[in-house]
């Protein structure tokens, strides 16, 4: 067995280019597991830098100075972004008030619905079932209110940490796509010598990670937007917050898909159950 293990070890690692790969990787590991709260700025501006390294090399394509490709590419995303937040934050926060204000509603609608079971289907449910159920869910009321507190006075370090996003990163994302040459020049000096494997896995996994971030921003937009369409059309209540969950959603596969169903379920029931029984409301 140990001399399996051996030969295994030595038919795996005996070449240098294999083990300088596998010590960068566990670097890159260790430095996010330990330290991403701290370099969480430096990450979500490599993301961004991914994300807008495609229109900045097509601008340099067309004979324009690298420099002003980046500061045209910057000043061109900014101005998205800002008009983006100024038309949907305050839609989204409007909407996040009206369903937190409908939530008593819900609840009773819910409780008036849960003390017709007995009644409806004697058969499946009894009246202290029903009212076990009745009490959990307004303990899980209440625990919800006490989150909802807890956030709001938490926002206001979110807010700070907000306000460091918003100076920091845009540098971050000017100096990595101004400079991106001379800092990958500047990064190999202190990569091992033999990594020959490590610069072929890291061309095939820097372009794989460039066309998944775009391919994944590109996915949230027709997701959102075609979620917005299709709840504006059923007229349904909170559909700009809605649809901006379900956009979100696809960054998590299956999980996030299956989760803000849960959200978009429960309010088209409120809104449309009055139709066939108690728990709706108008």
């Amino acid at each position: 067995m140990l001399e399996m293990v051996r030969r295994w070890y030595y038919r795996r690692f005996s070449d240098p280019h294999a083990v300088s790969l596998v010590a960068i990787l566990l670097f890159g590991f260790i430095t996010i597991y330990f330290f991403g709260h701290l370099i969480a700025p430096l990450l979500v501006a490599i993301v961004l830098a991914y994300l807008l390294e495609w229109p900045v090399a097509q601008l340099v394509k067309w004979k324009m100075p690298r420099t002003l490709a980046v500061v045209l590419v910057i000043l061109s995303f900014t101005s998205v972004m800002i008009l983006a937040v100024f038309g949907l934050v305050p839609t989204i926060w409007q909407q996040v008030g009206n369903l937190i204000n409908d939530i008593p509603n819900m609840y009773a609608g819910l409780e008036s619905f849960i003390a017709t079971i007995p009644e409806r289907y004697p058969e499946l449910a009894n009246l202290q079932i029903v009212e076990s159920i009745v009490t959990n869910a307004k303990n899980q009321a209440l625990v919800l209110g006490e989150n909802v507190l807890k956030g709001s006075v938490a926002s206001l370090v979110s807010l700070a940490t907000l306000a460091v996003y918003l100076i920091l990163v845009p540098l971050l994302v000017f100096f990595l796509l101004k400079d991106k040459q001379e800092m990958m020049s500047m990064t190999s000096v202190f990569l091992p010598r033999n990594r020959k494997l490590a610069d072929k896995v890291w061309v095939e996994m820097n372009e794989q990670i460039s066309n998944y971030i775009r391919g994944k921003v590109l996915e949230i937009l027709i997701v959102g937007g075609v979620s917005y369409i299709t709840f504006a059309i059923l007229d349904l209540r909170y559909a700009v917050l809605l649809a901006v969950a379900v956009g979100f959603s696809v960054l998590i596969p299956y999980i996030g898909a299956a989760a803000v169903t849960v959200p978009v379920a429960i309010v088209g029931l409120f809104q449309w159950g009055s139709r066939h029984n108690s728990i709706g409301y108008s």
